[in-house]
């Protein structure tokens, strides 16, 4: 029987993306401000609006950017996790075994793990208590620490497939 289980976390906004929002707005508006001004005449007045539009509509997709969700995925043994931008796109930053991890732990944003690691994927806000962290040893292609909020039933499906010594001190806390 095949096992699926599928957990998504909102990264909240910081105060420093609410500023980038605020100020992208701010600048659509400078912008259409000025070519209405400056362009807004009865030759140019078609081009004047084209600019208007495309300056609030590229407010619009790069504000979107700033929205982004993280999908974990645990299938028959395999954790993906998945990268969603703005409800549309979605990109995979991570795909592994969970019989190859090597640790797993409780995430502290102050004390770090330390080694040397291939890959870096932060899927979950940084600040929260309930993070934990994952190092996972891929062949030939070098370690993967992976940062992520897992909800109960991940972590129940988790523990049935990484590695018992490993799994009987796992999510202890």
């Amino acid at each position: 029987m095949d096992t699926f289980f599928e957990q998504i976390v909102a990264i909240k906004k910081t105060g420093k993306s609410l500023l980038l929002i605020t100020g992208i707005w701010f600048l659509a508006f400078a912008v259409s401000m000025l070519v209405f001004i400056f362009l807004f005449s009865s030759t140019f007045s078609f081009l004047a609006i084209l600019l208007i539009f495309g300056a609030f509509y590229g407010a619009y997709k790069l504000s979107g950017r700033l929205s982004v969700e993280y999908e974990y995925i645990i299938t028959n043994g395999t954790m993906d996790v998945d990268k969603i931008i703005a409800k549309s796109s979605r990109k995979r930053d991570a795909s592994f075994e969970l019989a190859d991890v090597e640790r797993l732990e409780k995430y502290n944003k102050n004390a770090k793990p330390v080694g040397n690691y291939e890959k870096t994927v932060i899927a979950c806000n940084e600040d929260d208590p309930s993070a934990y962290f994952i190092v996972v040893s891929k062949e030939g292609k070098g370690k993967l620490l992976l940062v992520f909020t897992p909800n109960e039933r991940i972590k129940e499906a988790m523990v049935k497939f990484i590695p018992k010594f490993i799994s009987n001190s796992a999510f202890k806390d």
